[in-house]
């Protein structure tokens, strides 16, 4: 993460010493020669126009290398604030910098929503379209399909805006920071609505064998494994306008306690065990986080779980048509290479979209994970599980680790 720094309110950028910049998985540390902290867009023009090359970071809540540089690094930190609100059209505008849980509290206060989430709610818009971040659900694209507008400063130091049907939107939206530097972003929006979330567990060959059932019926179905466990704790979440019927309490007891504090205890013991404990503890887990729950709750509550302890992440996207067969050899491959995991591995679900540089561009996508708390042989198991992903012609999540070889990838787009 980024240090306070010395800045000041008259100043935008860093003054020597510059500190280590440091991402949320801990995996990335570098020290740029420069960090600037814009508070507007015309900050970021003289910011860009001064620098002879630099990186644009948000909430540096991503393991992508895309915000590493030794020249200007641009912060968005002081650009968080809510710009307009449409509901003419449906649509909110806001700042790069604004976190994920600012603007779904900005529009909860309104009414409205986004239509679909993922897991984790501290990254910065910004840094969510430009990566293609995307939650769960078979009917619904990834975040960035839901911009409707754009605007950021090129390299020239210009205010471009783009908005969706446009020539060049499709390739800006998904851009990975390489076209400038985004000031702000126009997202569609619904009414706010609630979430049926019901959770279980199932086997893990039970869950493949109903798996195309399971997927149309539901409108945000996921699962979760714990390996080397033959059970995944299933997530179906079903949109509903019935009104909430979860207390305060029991999501603290949930989201809290169990999902945070026992959690997080019980990774500890297991990693101190050096790793002989982790097998039986992960089917534990599985027992307790997949305990029958059913409940009614807004869809922030809902898409969202738990900031979970820093970790290793790596995901990649697949054609959805294979989820029936990939999985098995998902679950062979990890069973298969010799290490453990003590963090669970996500199976997501998400549709088609036009974007260019989408994982999910023109096919409807099935996510499969490499998570991992332990970071011993990280680097085996990665390699490992990208040459299974590229043999089953995955693209990789552009937030999270991967070579992203340009020859390879050359071939998936």
């Amino acid at each position: 993460m980024i240090a306070p720094g010395a800045s000041t309110a008259a100043d935008s950028t860093y003054s020597a010493p510059v500190p280590t910049v440091r991402n949320f998985g801990r995996n990335l540390r570098f020290r740029p020669a420069t960090i600037a902290r814009p508070r507007d867009r015309d900050e970021v023009r003289a910011i860009v126009r001064a620098a002879p090359r630099l990186r644009a970071v948000g909430a540096a809540h991503s393991w992508s290398p895309a915000i590493v540089t030794d020249g200007t690094l641009v912060s968005l930190d002081r650009m968080r604030a809510p710009i307009a609100l449409d509901r003419g059209r449906m649509q909110v505008t806001v700042q790069g910098g604004m976190r994920l849980h600012e603007l779904n509290a900005h529009l909860a206060g309104h009414g409205l929503a986004l239509t679909s989430l993922g897991s984790i709610d501290q990254q910065a818009v910004a840094g969510i379209i430009a990566t293609g971040t995307h939650g769960s659900g078979a009917r619904f694209p990834c975040i960035s399909a839901g911009v409707a507008r754009l605007e950021l400063v090129d390299g020239r130091g210009d205010v471009v805006t783009l908005a969706r049907g446009e020539p060049d939107f499709a390739g800006a939206v998904v851009g990975l920071g390489a076209l400038g530097v985004t000031t702000a972003v126009t997202f569609d929006v619904v009414p706010a609505f609630q979430l049926h979330d019901r959770t279980d567990r199932a086997g893990f060959a039970a869950a493949v064998a109903g798996l195309d059932a399971a997927v149309a019926a539901s409108d945000h179905y996921k699962l979760w494994w714990l390996p080397p466990g033959d059970e995944v704790i299933v997530y179906d979440r079903r949109r509903t306008d019935r009104p909430a019927s979860d207390s305060a309490l029991r999501r603290f007891v949930k989201d809290r306690v169990v999902s945070v504090g026992v959690y997080r205890a019980l990774v500890a013991v297991g990693h101190a065990s050096g790793r002989r404990w982790i097998p039986g503890i992960n089917r534990l887990l599985t027992r307790e986080a997949g305990r029958p729950l059913d409940r009614i709750v807004p869809s922030a509550v809902g898409f969202l779980t738990p900031v979970p302890p820093v970790h290793r992440e790596a995901e990649w996207a697949f054609d959805a048509r294979d989820a029936a067969a990939l999985l098995p050899a998902y679950r062979a491959e990890l069973l298969a290479d010799g290490h453990t995991y003590n963090f669970i591995q996500e199976i997501r679900w998400s549709a088609a979209d036009d974007l260019w540089l989408s994982p999910g561009y023109q096919r409807d996508t099935v996510w499969l994970s490499l998570y991992n708390i332990d970071r011993r042989n990280w680097a085996a198991q990665l390699a490992r599980f990208e040459t299974f992903a590229r043999a089953h012609g995955g693209r990789p999540h552009w937030g999270k680790e991967a070579r992203f070889e340009r020859a390879y990838l050359r071939q998936q787009y």
